[in-house]
């Protein structure tokens, strides 16, 4: 390959989009089940259609490929499966949006019709997301690609419907449901969130039609009073044992309701009384079974009230509570108002308020499936890190509730169920049945309903290899390894996943699962648009590089903490790129093309003190990926990058760099190619940039040329090179170090160039790096004492350096400063003096706090003889 001198800054805009499609025109990605590697796959949450890359996408994302590249890095046959979601409900949205827009509606264009504008608009609109996902840099096997609606994953989720219908898991009737009358569909409970809002707590006054007394009940909800069917007492309240059994004239409606006895009531909420509307409160149906109570549906599934409702019929539930409110007042039935804050039930796809119904729907009983997954955290089959999730996990399955499974959508998994117009039975099968089994009849209607979206996405960890056919992709890479996904749906998805692969596959979906951070704005917060703090990535990318963005994001993804995502965090990060550019580049500018990664290299002290740097950081970051701690592995590879190798090698190779032997600069190179190799999982198109200039083309015909392909370097040989003085270098780091901090503590412009003083003599060939790096005029390596009046002094493990700063400072004015030094060193002295002399507390306390405190002492008094020695 042909030399290609680097630029003077990265163009990562540039970078970003050639290297994908030499990383895709190169199959670098494709799965290789040939290869006779060991397999490792993975699959990605398949984000919906309908959305743009988010941050929570970006953190994942970048989370998968780290993992991805450094396992396919590795050696193994690395697959991840990329896809995308049909998202029933919100694709449905989005194109009834379109056709509002445009004057007209679904039901005007008809089913058939709406159907395929949503096909339509998914073939225009899929490409967007899979874009942004290679933006990213994202290392995907496109050739695997999946949707949820495929024909060959339709083919799945019909194949579990049916045995599931034949088996007894899956059955229809009619159940209390939440229902969203915004989207016109079910609901399961896991799609319904919870909001606590200021409302008002209506006092109710029911009449005993004996004529001797009255019940009051309290409610939030006045305007479904117009279906109650009686009113409950808890069995064992003394207060009502003697109204138990009686009727009572409903206040609006004239019935005649009894009082019930049922433990479902708290005495202790409001009057202890509560009236039961079997149609429109879960408890209450469940207690309205229980009792055999008559069930009057008075909300429709449009949200306005029914024939039922009498005088209020086709007012909106709302607007009926105050018309309700408002009668019950004018007839004396309103005993009391107070502010009440109540727990309302709202769409998590919609935000509308929820309306429980009575509704026929299709439900799933995964009660065995939950055991099942339990026992396979519990055993060890699959892991969760954080841990403390599965204490969740023990908690949600063991009160697993049955699975409302359909939805009164177009959009998604037809059910396979047809119905006989003749006779009405039922058929559930695999493909639509030519007759009816039971008397012949050829009119058969398919049930209009779709899928719960979930429902297909809980089979796709074996769904896109394949299933229900026995491929090969599903008998090599299932169990996929893996998944990585936030803990905000570990109920919607990962549960169901857990249940569906014990179900059909006999075994779990994935052996481990990492719970991502969340990522919020600087200050903590939930990012939203509301709020204004929304930080787009693709922004970000465009702004700072998608390598910054991917380097801050692996670096703050702690487990169990969330990320807070700022400007500064971001800037820190091109920094970073920036740093390791510029090296690279320095690097380069000075080899010459004789120096190949085939030239044996030479060692010195510093060589030998880098390697060990390496080996041991490289031991550290392969672990800590092992153990999904990318904040940990990042930091280990910052560190080894900016400090060890940046401003400690280069500064001390630069001799090597310009005028040493091509033994020397092949070692340098080799450390190069290491660090690119290392840090690629995390900032991919910077490091390929890098490579395909420096490295390349001084790479042996037997190695890829692109870095995508190469191997994690843990094992280098170099690597495993032992030599050198191992305390050398940081005790050049230390004397560094203390020339810069004393520079900075007197004041002295860092470019300026003064005499210095060291009494470690061993450091004397390092004399030209530290006069370069400190900018330095002068280094004397000396064993006299360093004290002077002219002379600032800083010890150091096994020696002490100071700087000449005659001409510089006033002498009067530094005798003074020093003299007042000494009063401010015997002061804080005194304590630790007594309190080291004290034989109760050094005999009682605990030793790291006497280590502590002597060492205070020690650091205090070494300074106090100095500026002795300096005063004379």
């Amino acid at each position: 390959m042909a030399m290609r001198e680097m630029d003077k800054a990265f163009d990562f805009r540039t970078a970003q989009t050639r290297w994908y499609s030499v990383w895709e025109e190169g199959r670098a990605f494709e799965a290789a089940p040939a290869s006779g590697k060991e397999p490792w796959s993975i699959v990605i949450p398949p984000p919906n259609i309908t959305g743009n890359l988010h941050m929570g996408h970006a953190l994942v994302n970048t989370l998968h490929d780290v993992l991805t590249r450094f396992k396919r890095a590795q050696g193994f046959d690395a697959l991840w499966v990329p896809g995308t979601d049909h998202a029933g409900i919100a694709t449905q949205m989005m194109v009834e949006r379109q056709l509002k827009a445009e004057g007209t509606d679904r039901h005007q264009l008809g089913r058939d019709a709406f159907e395929q504008r949503i096909w339509d608009w998914k073939e225009k609109n899929q490409g967007a997301i899979e874009h942004q996902l290679k933006r990213l840099g994202c290392s995907v096997d496109w050739t695997r690609n999946r949707f949820t609606l495929d024909p060959a994953l339709n083919k799945a989720v019909r194949k579990v419907f049916v045995e599931s219908y034949k088996a007894g898991r899956i059955y229809r009737g009619p159940r209390m449901i939440q229902w969203d009358p915004a989207l016109q569909t079910a609901l399961s409970d896991l799609e319904v969130k919870y909001e606590e809002r200021k409302g008002k707590l209506w006092y109710l006054r029911y009449p005993l039609a004996d004529g001797s007394g009255e019940v009051v009940v309290a409610t939030t909800r006045p305007e479904t009073m117009l279906g109650d069917t009686a009113v409950a007492v808890h069995p064992d309240d003394e207060r009502y044992q003697g109204m138990i059994g009686k009727l009572m004239d409903h206040p609006l409606t004239g019935r005649q309701i009894p009082v019930v006895a049922d433990s479902f009531v708290d005495p202790a909420f409001g009057t202890g009384c509560v009236k039961v509307t079997p149609a429109h409160d879960p408890n209450d149906f469940a207690a309205g079974q229980r009792l055999k109570l008559e069930s009057i549906t008075i909300i429709g599934f449009d949200a306005k009230m029914t024939a039922a409702a009498g005088a209020y019929a086709g007012l909106d539930r709302f607007e009926a509570r105050k018309r309700v409110v408002a009668d019950l007042e004018e007839q004396g039935f309103l005993v009391k108002v107070e502010d009440y804050t109540n727990k309302i039930s709202l769409s998590d796809r919609s935000g509308a308020v929820l309306e429980p119904l009575v509704s026929e729907q299709w439900f799933m009983d995964v009660k065995d499936a939950a055991v099942q997954a339990l026992d396979a955290v519990r055993d060890g089959r699959i892991q969760f890190t954080p841990s403390h999730h599965a204490a969740v996990w023990e908690h949600w399955l063991t009160n697993i509730q049955d699975w409302c499974i359909s939805r009164q959508l177009v959009w998604g998994h037809r059910i396979p169920a047809w119905t006989c117009a003749t006779c009405g039975e039922l058929h559930v099968e695999m493909e639509q049945p030519s007759a009816c089994c039971a008397c012949g009849a050829q009119e058969l209607k398919q049930d209009p309903d779709t899928l719960d979206t979930w429902f297909s996405s809980a089979l796709w960890p074996f769904s896109v290899f394949g299933w229900p056919d026995q491929t090969e992709d599903l008998k090599r890479y299932y169990p996929t390894s893996v998944l990585i996904t936030g803990y905000d749906i570990l109920f919607f998805w990962v549960a169901r996943m857990a249940m569906a692969g014990l179900t059909w596959m006999g075994d779990v979906p994935f052996r481990k699962v990492y719970f991502n951070s969340l990522v919020r704005d600087a200050s903590g917060q939930k990012m939203s648009k509301t709020k204004g703090n929304v930080i787009d990535p693709l922004e970000v990318m465009e702004e700072f590089g998608t390598d910054a963005l991917r380097f801050a994001l692996a670096i703050m993804a702690a487990p169990g903490t969330d990320i807070a995502m700022s400007p500064a965090r971001l800037e820190a990060s091109r920094n970073f790129c920036n740093k390791l550019w510029n090296a690279s580049r320095f690097v380069q500018m000075n080899l010459d093309e004789s120096v190949t990664l085939a030239t044996a290299p030479e060692f010195g002290e510093a060589e030998f003190w880098l390697i060990k740097e390496m080996r041991d950081t490289l031991t550290a970051v392969t672990k800590a990926l092992e153990e999904f701690r990318f904040h940990e592995a990042s930091d280990l590879l910052y560190h080894l990058v900016w400090d060890d190798f940046c401003a400690t090698y280069i500064e001390l190779a630069k001799v090597q760099l310009l005028s040493g032997t091509p033994g020397q600069k092949a070692a340098i190179l080799r450390f190069l190619d290491i660090l690119l190799r290392a840090l690629h999982p995390f900032v991919p198109f910077l490091t390929e940039e890098i490579h395909e200039a420096v490295i390349a083309p001084r790479l042996p015909d037997s190695e890829p040329a692109l870095l995508a392909l190469r191997s994690w370097p843990v094992d280098e040989k170099i690597l495993h090179l032992q030599g050198g003085d191992a305390t050398i270098i940081p005790r050049f780091q230390e004397v560094l170090s203390a020339f810069l901090r004393l520079k900075a503590e007197q004041g002295v412009d860092p470019a300026k160039r003064v005499p210095a003083f060291c009494s470690i003599t061993e450091l004397e060939p390092f004399t030209e790096a530290l006069k370069s790096i400190a900018r330095l005029e002068s280094v004397t390596f000396t064993k006299e004492d360093l004290a002077s009046p002219t002379r600032t002094v800083a010890v150091v493990a096994g020696g002490a350096v100071a700087l000449e700063l005659a001409g510089l400072k006033d002498p009067v004015a530094e005798k003074a400063k020093l003299e007042k030094e000494l009063a401010k060193l015997e002061k804080e002295l005194e304590p630790l003096r007594a309190r080291l002399a004290d034989e109760s507390f050094v005999t009682k306390a605990p030793e790291a706090a006497v280590a502590k405190l002597r060492g205070q002492a020690e650091e205090k008094e070494q300074r106090l003889q100095q500026v002795k020695a300096l005063l004379g």
